[in-house]
């Protein structure tokens, strides 16, 4: 089936006033599952317990799909707020002793970043950054250099922020396995922009969110555990839900054998049934054409970069190394200000990238060629100006 662009644009009305290039930060919902989401948060907020959804099974609904999306089992997926959450569960969970080493990238986001730098102060962790590849040789070579008698995790992204590089996380898994070494992937900015398989990826731990390119609510999080794993990360949190067995007077605690360990107390529970309606959008569209689309807008955005000898790619160029982020700099400009003249003059959001001056740009499903084309016009009106201003 050909893809309906002006079908699928019309579900989500601010793209008739903004050009939004800035889904690996906050995705969009669209209307449809808008529409659900309140509904169900009105009834519970106004109904409290009696609220006559069953928002428990809405949420374990939710949770057997993004199971099935992710290649998992359901017991082994715990709702989180966030990656970030994901990723602490992990980290603030192993036994590490002073010395311990993880390697990690150059390239990750302040949610592994800090974690990281904490514990390192902390617990006398050390920290070994590779440089990132998506070539899965140059990757694994890297990953032996940095490798030593203490290394106890890898944990790095599957798909940078900064660049969009896609690493070869089941080649790394693989790698760690036969060397003793758990696995931790940071799945951000993957999960509802290319398919995943955790399974067979082979990763111990995967951390992902909903509201990005999952076009979910804000505040909803997906933590991937391995059942064998279960046992391995003390619970730095414990509440009503989080045990099986529980005896006060016996002194018995025993958490729940998977991933429900992870959740307790009261929560939010019409978020994770906004994330299910999501999901209903993006499964009537089929997941396979929403994977395509995504590759394709990245694939049309990197030809025209390369077409402008003042625009200079950083991210991979082959589909199977990158994904819907794409990042590039403007020679001569300053990113920070072309972000900001860009929402200024002509309503368009992207992402800017510090460390590489670059801007980055998410090529969501809703997005189209138009919006490619408006943004790089934008930016080619911008050089000629710094250009004819310095008399160039």
């Amino acid at each position: 089936m050909k893809w309906d662009s002006e079908w699928v644009r019309a579900a989500f009305p601010v793209l008739k006033e903004v050009t939004y290039l800035n889904t690996g930060t906050y995705g969009l919902m669209p209307e449809p599952a808008v529409t659900a989401f309140l509904e169900v948060t009105r009834e519970f907020e106004t109904r409290g317990v009696a609220c006559r959804a069953d928002l428990g099974g809405k949420m374990n609904e939710t949770r057997k799909r993004i199971a099935g999306l992710l290649g998992a089992e359901p017991g082994e997926i715990a709702f989180t707020r966030n990656a970030t959450d994901g990723i602490n569960l992990v980290l603030a969970g192993l036994p590490w002793q002073p010395g311990d080493e993880v390697i990690t990238t150059d390239e990750e986001h302040e949610a592994m970043i800090h974690p990281l730098l904490y514990l390192q102060r902390e617990r006398g962790l050390r920290v070994r950054t590779v440089s990132v590849s998506p070539c899965a040789e140059i990757m694994l070579a890297r990953l032996e250099e940095a490798l030593s008698p203490r290394t106890k995790l890898v944990a790095m992204s599957h798909v940078t922020c900064e660049t969009g590089t896609r690493l070869p996380a089941r080649q790394i898994c693989a790698w760690a396995a036969q060397r003793g070494v758990l696995t931790l992937f940071d799945g951000a900015q993957a999960l509802g922009a290319l398919p995943i398989n955790v399974h067979e990826l082979g990763c111990d731990f995967y951390t992902s969110n909903g509201h990005k390119w999952l076009c979910g609510p804000k505040g909803t999080g997906i933590f991937y555990m391995r059942q064998s794993q279960a046992s391995l990360l003390f619970l730095a949190h414990v509440g009503a839900g989080s045990l099986e067995k529980a005896d006060r007077m016996a002194g018995i605690a025993e958490p729940w054998p998977d991933a429900r360990r992870f959740e307790f107390g009261t929560r939010a529970w019409a978020l994770y049934a906004g994330l299910g309606a999501a999901l209903d959008w993006f499964e009537g569209l089929g997941w396979e054409a929403v994977y395509q689309r995504v590759a394709d807008l990245a694939g049309y955005l990197k030809a025209r970069v390369r077409q402008c000898p003042y625009f200079h790619l950083l991210s991979p160029e082959g589909q199977d190394e990158s994904s819907g982020l794409t990042s590039f700099t403007v020679e001569g400009l300053n990113a920070s200000d072309l972000g900001r003249l860009l929402r200024e003059r002509w309503n368009m959001y992207v992402r800017v990238i510090p460390h590489y001056n670059a801007l980055r740009i998410s090529t969501a499903h809703f997005n189209d060629e138009e919006d490619i084309n408006r943004l790089l016009n934008a930016l080619e009106d911008l050089w000629r100006q710094e250009r004819g201003d310095k008399g160039g």
